[in-house]
């Protein structure tokens, strides 16, 4: 009941509106057009009610997996009021208004979804650490640099700066920071303008160990705090939960303490004050300072080459006002589909991989969302996934709004004359096969997924 309340219904919910809403696009330019729709249709059949306005059949189905509207004629022209019937320029305005109703609605949620109060997250954004020979490094900036802008948007958290890091991937970056003068008193700052340019797959850091060197010398010389560097060496440090150790320091008495999901040797040995070899001995687990001479440990490291920090964070409630959401919701609509850009180039080049999923594993995100970060949170990822429909229904793809526009364009570049419908037709069944086979294959590593205990955003 909990995976139907906050996972399948809030699925189908923002399904059903994003895809009436992108047929909507398509009824009225089709309407204005004078080209005779036949049905508009909400779900899917089998059909459960329908009523006839004019010479349109509006219809209620069973399958609620978004809606449909069927044209007259969208591959045969024989009838003067069908789609295929009309000009080139007209039969594209209704084939691509669907996605730019999308767009729209994409703009809309993120206006109102800034206008909804709620926590927004603050704290200057500190950077943390600047791995040597990193653009950051080269460009001047220093540990303890306090992020004030980066090209030009004002930060306020460490997301801010995270966010407008990848906004920019491939491009000469702005960044303003604030600077202690004397990091002890912290009385006096000078503010400093750098040029950085965000790497779309930058290389691990590598670190050859070297004789004598532990943990806390390599996390002192690099600048990675000391559980990146356990991590890179491949040291666990993660206890399990639910199982009891008995942790014993010369001297001391035995003290008997049970794990909790994510706790590591080095939380415990804090919790208990005790050494983490202690801890470690009696988890079973390895020396957490040792490390091999000569084994090269390899750091992820960020577009930038930093780690950023919050500098007391905290949270205060927001909203905009219906203007200044509007403008705020055009950026982002534009930023999304920037970052969509730069997600598949930096997939492309080698960086980050290209999440892929199918209906199944975005109904487990959407469930996620809904836990994590209550159904506020659902509007932006509405307006997120409005964006994603619109941009693959306008790809040249079989059976999509995109590979019948395709068809118009060789049209239009073949001076009018036509592909014969039938061959269409076949191209879009075809294309229609290979998309329910995608679904499928999808589907089945987003259950195995699942079955596995993963989320999507990890």
């Amino acid at each position: 009941m909990d995976v139907v309340l906050h996972s399948v219904l809030p699925f189908l919910g923002i399904l059903v509106v994003l895809v009436v809403v992108h047929e909507l696009g398509h009824f009225i330019t089709a309407k204005i057009a004078g080209v005779k729709v036949l049905e508009f249709g909400i779900g899917y059949p089998p059909r459960v009610f329908g009523i006839t306005r004019g010479e349109t059949e509006y219809t209620i189905n069973l399958l609620p997996l978004g809606g449909f509207v069927r044209l007259l004629g969208e591959e045969d022209p024989t009838d003067p009021r069908s789609l295929a019937a009309q000009p080139a320029g007209t039969r594209l305005i209704v084939m691509g208004a669907g996605s730019f109703m999308n767009f729209v609605l994409a703009i809309t949620l993120f206006t109102l979804a800034l206008m909804i109060p709620r926590e927004v997250n603050i704290g200057r954004a500190v950077i943390a650490q600047v791995v040597p020979g990193s653009p950051a490094q080269m460009a001047g900036l220093k540990t303890g640099d306090i992020i004030e802008e980066i090209d030009g948007r004002k930060i306020e958290s460490v997301g801010d700066a995270s966010y407008n890091i990848r906004l920019n991937l491939g491009e000469n970056t702005e960044i303003k920071v604030r600077r202690y003068v004397d990091p002890i008193t912290r009385r006096e700052t000078t503010t400093e303008t750098v040029h950085v340019t965000p790497r779309w797959a930058p290389p691990p850091f590598v670190y050859e160990v070297k004789e004598g060197d532990d943990v806390d010398s390599v996390a002192r010389f690099t600048g990675f705090d000391r559980e990146a560097v356990r991590q890179a060496a491949g040291i666990t440090t993660l206890l399990v939960a639910g199982k009891e150790i008995v942790v014993q320091e010369p001297g001391s008495e035995a003290i008997s303490y049970t794990p909790t999901e994510g706790q590591t040797v080095e939380a415990v040995a804090r919790l208990l004050h005790v050494s983490e070899s202690a801890v470690s001995t009696a988890a079973g687990l390895p020396d957490q300072g040792k490390l091999t001479p000569g084994a090269n440990l390899n750091f992820v490291q960020g577009a930038t080459g930093i780690q950023i920090a919050p500098e007391f964070p905290f949270t205060e409630k927001r909203s905009l006002g219906p203007w200044a959401a509007l403008q705020r919701g055009w950026q982002s609509t534009f930023d999304s589909l920037k970052l969509a850009r730069n997600e598949l180039i930096s997939w492309i080049k080698g960086g980050s991989k290209a999440p892929v999923s199918g209906p199944i594993g975005i109904a487990q995100a959407t469930g996620e969302v809904v836990k994590q970060a209550g159904w506020k949170s659902l509007v932006d990822m509405a307006a997120l996934l409005s964006i994603n429909l619109a941009i693959l229904n306008i790809l040249p793809l079989p059976m999509l709004d995109g590979g019948r526009m395709a068809f118009v364009v060789i049209e239009i570049a073949r001076r009018g004359r036509r592909i014969a419908p039938q061959k269409e037709a076949l191209v879009h069944f075809v294309g229609m096969a290979l998309m329910l086979i995608l679904v499928v294959v999808l589907s089945y590593f987003d259950v195995a997924r699942i079955v596995r205990g993963d989320t999507l955003f990890r």
